[in-house]
């Protein structure tokens, strides 16, 4: 692609610190690198969602990735309404943040990083569980005796565990269940029901361990769980000095699907490549540098 007119001004580009904000983080950067005059500063890795939000809105950055749902709930301010249509939320986070921060979202990624239950494929040949609400009716026909590996903050939390149950209408099984749930950690869920120690656990949608281990994602037909697509959020200011900005970040959110972000995360998290490395190949292979 062409170099876009624009001033030699930089623009710091922020991320949060997990491999997937960073790739997302680089691709900003490198678009903006090789396809106008302006120069990116690499602030990838600078912190959690609140860090970001606010160095965005005081002016130490310019620019970062955020997700539509964490942008609607955890962010001023704060929503405890669920919208499960993504164009919507995304409507409306993006109205929202340019009248009351001076924030705008450019164009988001369809992928969804949202919480997902997860199952072994071989249970789930054998039940033919292939949704939540299909879980629901095998819980509630009396099957409680298969085994579960949930985060304690899943457990706990009133949106997770207890909400599902609540949304899918299986409240009542919930303490035959519990001797069957295993606490751990998120990041081991994907490896304990793929070989098979846990039948079904929480897990992220873009988790490059769910194809790894080849589970399957319970549909969640009901729309329980909050959307999450992310999209470059750029303060108006920058966009109004530098329109190269919107012209170099706009076309590359709608490239990346969820596969699409699957295999980038494990190009990262498995394969253990730089992410400035796989953002770079992307946006080559992608016809966007």
């Amino acid at each position: 692609m062409g170099v876009l007119g624009g001033s030699s001004s930089e623009i710091q580009v922020s991320s949060k610190r997990f491999a997937e904000q960073k790739i997302l983080g680089y691709t900003a950067i490198e678009a903006l690198k090789q396809n106008s005059e302006l120069n990116p500063v690499d602030e990838t890795g600078l912190g959690g969602s609140m860090q970001n939000f606010k160095a965005l809105s005081s002016g130490e950055v310019d620019a970062y990735w955020e997700y539509t749902g964490t942008a609607w709930y955890t962010e001023p301010p704060k929503h405890e309404k669920t919208i499960d249509d993504p164009k919507k939320l995304y409507q409306k986070v993006k109205q929202e943040f340019k009248q009351q921060h001076g924030l705008i979202f450019l164009n988001r990624a369809p992928f969804n990083n949202t919480f997902v239950l997860m199952a072994n494929p071989d249970w789930v040949e054998e039940t033919g569980v292939e949704s939540i609400s299909d879980l629901a009716e095998y819980i509630n026909s009396g099957n409680t005796d298969f085994r579960m590996a949930f985060t304690a903050e899943f457990l706990g939390r009133a949106d997770g565990w207890k909400g599902v149950a609540k949304t899918y209408n299986f409240e009542k099984a919930l303490e035959k269940l519990k001797p069957n749930i295993k606490q751990v950690g998120i990041g081991l869920t994907y490896q304990i029901v793929g070989k098979g120690d846990a039948d079904v656990g929480l897990g992220f949608n873009t988790n490059p361990n769910i194809p790894k281990y080849d589970l399957v994602v319970l549909q969640d037909d009901k729309s329980h769980f909050p959307v999450y697509n992310p999209a470059p959020l750029v303060s108006q200011k920058v966009l109004d000095e530098n329109p190269a900005v919107k012209q170099t970040l706009n076309p590359i959110g709608p490239k990346i699907g969820t596969d699409q972000i699957r295999k980038l995360n494990k190009n990262v998290s498995i394969d253990n490549m730089e992410p400035r490395k796989v953002a770079q190949n992307f946006l080559k292979e992608e016809g966007l540098i």
